[in-house]
């Protein structure tokens, strides 16, 4: 699986977020122009087309681009997902002042605990969901998120509710992926597992 680079995404989603009426020509360069040439966004665009992610439509002289189906239901799960992420984050900023206040450290490190291992689950639920319909897309764009998450709670508390993995539980664990799961799914966790591992060797 070959995730699209951050030019089509941004494009894709632009045009997506204007549902099924599209995007005019001039509002597509009048949107992006500001941070792409114009020759680029046509370049882009014009790849996006011939892939099959655009429709174009020419009605009464105006040219409108609308992102396919495929493309904007991607999106709506990519947004439920952000949704929940951001629920749980709201979830942490409550719960962590109600933790400081527990005297006893079992206890309290149990409770983060608890706390960490429901961010996990939320996190590959995400991924599990994402997979399903066009991961070129909302793959990379999760791993943004998750990445902003790992930087704000995962790497305070990683030692406590995220078990360390060899080399060979990592290889191992990749091949079960791709027998039961197939290629597509070992490359997408591969790229979420790199983001931890440079995040760890950054922070050494």
């Amino acid at each position: 699986m070959e995730f699209l680079d951050k030019k089509k995404r941004i494009l894709l989603i632009g045009i997506a977020q204007k549902g099924p009426s599209g995007m005019t020509y001039e509002d597509l360069l009048s949107t992006f122009s500001y941070f792409m040439s114009r020759d680029s966004i046509q370049r882009e665009v014009e790849e996006l087309y011939f892939s099959g992610e655009l429709n174009i439509l020419k009605d009464e002289g105006e040219v409108r681009y609308i992102a396919n189906s495929k493309v904007r239901n991607s999106l709506i799960v990519l947004e439920l997902q952000k949704y929940k992420i951001t629920k749980f984050l709201e979830k942490i900023k409550t719960k962590l002042p109600e933790l400081t206040q527990i005297q006893d450290k079992n206890t309290q490190l149990q409770e983060l605990e608890k706390i960490g291992k429901e961010g996990l689950e939320t996190i590959s639920a995400g991924v599990i969901s994402l997979l399903k319909e066009f991961p070129e897309l909302t793959i990379p764009e999760y791993l943004e998120i998750v990445e902003a998450l790992n930087n704000e709670f995962f790497d305070k508390i990683s030692s406590i509710v995220i078990p360390k993995m060899t080399e060979d539980e990592t290889q191992q664990f990749l091949s079960l992926v791709a027998k039961y799961r197939g290629e597509k799914d070992v490359e997408s966790i591969k790229k979420i597992i790199d983001v931890f591992k440079t995040k760890a060797y950054k922070e050494k």
